[in-house]
């Protein structure tokens, strides 16, 4: 086998260590792929030294056991590489873990992942300036720190993907970073330590799709030229920053625009109409200090599928244009002033979630709920509904959380509900209610079922579920810790899967004491 050209061992259940001897003997490789399995162990590779043809190295482990060394000091490589990935490794444990230092020899770089592997030191700015024809680096999930330098005598036309998210970069971002990357396609820059405003050269990168600068301390206002020149644009989100000013700036036009996420920021004044020439499926503006009643025209934005405006200072009544949105799977729009009523003609036929705490809503509660079978989550916590809890409830066999804490519902628990065989949580405190529990509601699981959690799991995500029942006062409530799994960096191919819907949130109530369960919303 020593004229072995391709070793592809990708997407099995391997396990244990890799021979660092197999690699050492098979010197004519030229492509070496290991992703998709679970090595355990160690590797060094020093053992490749001698593998002077080889282009493409590819290691993306299913877990973070395997210890790979690129630090020892009597190896220099004979190879120029074109694709290197290794990420999900414990990498250079016994050498500070430290970026490669054999990638400053390397000057045909096209592909470059180093995820998930706790790097520390400055973001490698040398890389970006000795592989001019790179087209994907991704340094996601690590300990890098420094700001985000740039080559600025450089144009990298070749660069498509950028991501440096979850690390602890700082300080401003290259004013003229859209002149230096003019032609990347996905950006993610979240989940940092950067703050300023975002530069205007932005409004350069035309061909840019996603571009999340989430979770970081931005301030200012959005750039015009962002909002008016990338017209390409699928994905904007800007959630969890210092943010201000309108929601949109004038003269928008992202005309492609699928998802946008400007959630806890400081934007005020109207929702912007620069929306209305978008495709948008994802709106989520909630926390910040919007205001004023609903336009008719959001219910011209056909394909919504979420629409999150909780927590601002919208004033209803809602516009009868909401019956226009035949799409929506998820509605938020709680901490607001909209009440007192819902119009009956809201399609809800097709909605999982819906959340409308401290609406001010009065009245019974509303009979086209009845309609809602797929529901999920139905939460109409700190509202005046009253009345009696009806009897239809039973027919949204779909429901997992039912919260109606703190209204004036009187009467007594109907036994319908003992009919909703999929509740996870039912909180019914704080009301007028009577009589006694339903021994029937000791038959349902509250979530020990396998698919009590199915709506907030996916392929990526491990749920642990360790349950607890309690009930007071006509009250039930449950209890669970969730245990988060990794989440890979996405692909090119595959940019947007991951943004949908984010994360589904569902306070209620235990023992006077307020907790917060926070998972993964099913792709629907």
């Amino acid at each position: 086998m020593t004229s072995l050209r391709v070793l592809d061992a990708a997407n099995n259940n391997f396990s244990g260590a890799i021979p660092s001897s197999l690699l050492y003997n098979l010197k004519s490789l030229e492509y070496i792929v290991f992703s998709g399995n679970a090595f355990e162990g160690s590797l060094s590779l020093a053992s490749l030294a001698n593998n002077s043809n080889l282009e493409v190295f590819h290691l993306l482990n299913n877990r973070n056991h395997l210890e790979v060394n690129t630090e020892e000091s009597t190896w220099f490589p004979s190879f120029q590489l074109k694709v290197f990935t290794l990420s999900n490794c414990v990498l250079n444990k016994d050498a500070n873990v430290i970026i490669p230092s054999f990638l400053k020899e390397q000057h045909d770089l096209i592909l470059l992942q180093l995820s998930h592997n706790g790097m520390n030191g400055n973001f490698p700015n040398w890389l970006l300036e000795n592989n001019v024809y790179l087209e994907r680096f991704e340094l996601t999930g690590n300990n890098l720190s420094g700001t985000l330098q740039l080559p600025s005598n450089l144009n990298l036309d070749s660069m498509l993907q950028l991501d440096v998210s979850a690390n602890i970069i700082e300080g401003e971002l290259p004013s003229g970073i859209g002149s230096i990357l003019p032609n990347l396609i996905y950006l993610n820059l979240s989940k940092n330590l950067l703050k300023g405003r975002i530069p205007y050269s932005m409004g350069n990168m035309n061909h840019l799709h996603t571009l999340d600068l989430s979770n970081n301390g931005f301030t200012g206002e959005i750039p015009e030229p962002l909002a008016r020149n990338c017209t390409s644009l699928v994905l904007l989100k800007l959630s969890s920053n210092n943010l201000q000013g309108n929601m949109l700036p004038r003269g928008s036009n992202l005309t492609s625009l699928r998802y946008l996420y400007l959630d806890n920021n400081h934007f005020i004044g109207d929702i912007s109409s620069g929306i209305l020439n978008s495709s948008l499926q994802v709106l989520d503006v909630s926390n910040n200090s919007l205001s004023g009643t609903l336009p008719n025209w959001i219910g011209d934005i056909e394909f919504l599928e979420m629409l999150k405006l909780s927590s601002n200072l919208f004033r209803g009544p809602l516009p009868l244009s909401f019956c226009n949105l035949h799409c929506l799977k998820l509605l938020d729009l709680s901490d607001n002033n909209l009440g007192p009523n819902i119009p009956p003609c809201v399609n809800v036929t097709i909605m999982r979630f819906l959340h409308l705490t401290n609406d001010m809503l009065a009245g019974y509660l509303p009979e086209f709920l009845s309609r809602a079978s797929l529901m999920v989550t139905l939460d109409l916590r700190h509202n005046a509904l009253s009345g009696e809890v009806p009897a239809w409830i039973s027919s949204l066999w779909n429901l997992k959380f039912l919260l109606l804490q703190e209204n004036r519902f009187e009467g007594s628990i109907p036994l319908d509900l003992c009919l909703l065989k999929n509740m996870s949580i039912l909180d019914l405190s704080n009301n007028n209610l009577s009589g006694q529990i339903p021994s029937c509601l000791k038959d349902l699981a509250f979530g020990n079922n396998t698919d009590a959690f199915d709506a907030f799991s996916d392929s990526q995500q491990t749920v642990t579920v360790l349950p607890y029942v309690y009930i007071s006062k006509f009250s039930i409530f449950f209890s669970y810790y969730e245990d988060k799994g990794s989440m890979y960096a996405p692909r090119l191919e595959n940019l947007w899967s991951m943004y949908t819907y984010g994360l589904e949130k569902v306070h209620f109530m235990t023992k006077s004491r307020l907790e917060l369960y926070e998972g993964h919303i099913l792709q629907l």
